[in-house]
């Protein structure tokens, strides 16, 4: 069967992911709606939705990206389905048990942990009992969504990206249902169970492609006790201790930002804003760096098994060009865009004003950082790949030493901005110490070429128009509705479209005047798409 086209690949993803993303963006509008950015309930909860999630990134995402999928492809390339689907029923049955044992070690010290990550001058004592009551309550989320993450790396590595991507589809819609129909029921005490009950979907939706795929759980496979002499299982184990501590540098930066934020306005806005500003910068710039690194690491880690070295470098070469491509203009964009972006997605109810300005500003920030996040998120699956968690580790240490510095050097100069900054600056050395490095360790086989650099060049210089162009066209399209302020959302609706609209315009033409060649394969490949279409019809 012949396969498909990366572009094709990432852009079913990212069409499938845009609906979870927007249903995200949906969610968190309504958890700003009703609680703000400095209401008990809205920081309490935030705080013990977010515990949970990063001890899981924290611990084991490097076991799912970095360790399991580089194996588990290498033994479906070398040895076929049921080595590799023997090596994943014993996977599972280790994530289970490891994110059991950390779930109920985070139930009983529920307190302990909220101090330490949480507590400051700013936290009242209802914060802090709520908090530490949603924290036990939530922890559970550790084995959900350990199993999930489990699931989708077996798809993925058999080459079925959609159903991993339409996971937060399901989650997200839960929790859509229940702001809908029950949320001035249960408030927030429910709202906890439908997050728990929304990440069991993401199990459930896997579950019959699994089956479809031939995947059966072997009971003598879930035996514990046996999968840690199993030389594959260990041969993850050799893998994750380096790449864990890669892994950290985004939820380990989310933590300290989000310290650094508590003690600015006051105790108020700081730490909401900063998190939904990063939500935000998250599934706007994840909708095509993690989709794209999703497809790429598999593939990558199937072509360093059979020792193709050429091809390896060459399909890396081609996802970096394409991701330069789209991220630069994307992140001049939403710099451009940011304050009516976030006016847009949360404003309302407890939402205020100053949240909007605070949480741009914010968005603003991280903006800057796009390009690193890409580099660094596409060069480490690259590396893990090639089974190597060196240059990840190297990097993303040195990234978290300089954010932790730079968070609260520049927050009392730049405030929620300075935070921000820091996170950009720090992630994009993590993504230039990564290129580095990953030069050094492909020696002869270039990842980067001087055509490339020229029309990066060229890339950059457009990226700059965009961000000029969109904020003359914001300036003209609020100027032109000023009248219309009672029809709000349309108002709301034009302030982000137009610019964004006039942005990629520019993006486009002035790329293909420049002789970009992603321009013109984007445009053949939207032109050819258009005409298949209207073939078929």
């Amino acid at each position: 069967m012949k396969e498909k086209p990366l572009v094709t690949t990432v852009g079913l993803m990212m069409i499938i992911a845009l609906a979870g993303k927007v249903m995200g963006l949906m969610r968190d509008r309504l958890i700003g709606v009703h609680y703000g950015t400095y209401s008990i309930e809205g920081i309490a909860f935030t705080q013990a939705s977010l515990l949970p999630r990063l001890f899981l990134d924290i611990m084991f995402a490097s076991v799912f990206s970095a360790s399991f999928i580089p194996v588990f492809s290498g033994l479906l390339t070398t040895k076929g389905k049921k080595a590799a689907f023997d090596l994943a029923a014993r996977f599972i049955a280790i994530i289970g048990f490891l994110t059991m044992v950390v779930t109920i070690l985070g139930i009983l010290f529920a307190a302990p942990l909220y101090t330490v990550f949480f507590e400051g001058d700013y936290a009242s004592a209802e914060i802090r009992e709520m908090g530490i009551h949603l924290l036990r309550r939530m922890f559970p989320l550790m084995i959900l969504s350990g199993l999930a993450f489990s699931l989708a790396g077996v798809l993925q590595s058999m080459g079925e990206f959609n159903i991993p991507s339409a996971m937060s589809v399901a989650s997200n819609g839960v929790i859509l249902l229940y702001f809908f129909f029950l949320i001035d029921r249960f408030g927030v005490e429910g709202l906890a169970v439908a997050f728990l009950i929304g990440w069991l979907m993401q199990i459930v939706i896997q579950v019959p492609f699994l089956i479809r795929n031939g995947f059966r759980l072997n009971l003598k496979n879930l035996a514990v006790w046996r999968t840690f002499k199993d030389p594959e299982i260990r041969k993850i184990a050799r893998l994750t201790l380096p790449v864990m501590v890669a892994t950290w540098l985004a939820p380990v930066n989310l933590l300290v930002n989000g310290r650094a934020a508590m003690d600015l306005y006051g105790g108020e806005h700081g730490y909401m804003a900063i998190n939904f500003a990063n939500t935000l910068y998250t599934i706007v710039t994840g909708l095509f760096v993690l989709s794209l690194a999703n497809v790429l690491l598999p593939k990558l880690s199937a072509l360093a098994a059979k020792g193709d070295l050429v091809a390896f470098v060459e399909f890396l070469r081609s996802s970096l060009r394409g991701m330069v491509f789209i991220l630069l203009p994307m992140a001049f964009g939403i710099m451009a865009i940011s304050r009516p972006l976030v006016r847009l997605v949360f404003e309302g109810g407890r939402f205020d004003a100053t949240s909007v300005e605070i949480t741009a500003q914010a968005l603003f920030f991280l903006a800057m950082g796009i390009l690193g996040f890409g580099m660094q998120i596409i060069l480490s699956r690259a590396c893990y790949a090639l089974q190597n968690g060196r240059a990840p580790l190297v990097t993303a240490v040195f990234a978290m030493v300089l954010n932790l510095i730079l968070s609260f050097t520049l927050a009392p100069v730049l405030e929620i901005g300075g935070v921000a900054l820091a996170s950009a600056i720090s992630i994009s050395a993590a993504g230039l110490g990564l290129f580095i490095l990953l030069r050094r360790r492909l020696a002869g086989h270039s990842i980067w070429t001087w055509p490339m650099t020229a029309d990066a060049l060229k890339m950059l210089i457009m990226a700059v128009a965009v961000f000029f162009a969109a904020r003359y066209t914001l300036d003209l399209v609020e100027g032109t509705l000023k009248r219309y302020d009672e029809v709000t959302l349309l108002v709301r609706i034009a302030s982000v479209a137009v610019p964004a609209a006039a942005g990629v315009a520019v993006y486009m033409v002035g790329c293909l005047f420049l002789r970009v060649k992603e321009a013109r394969l984007a445009l053949e490949y939207m032109w050819g798409r258009l005409y298949v279409g209207k073939k078929g019809n």
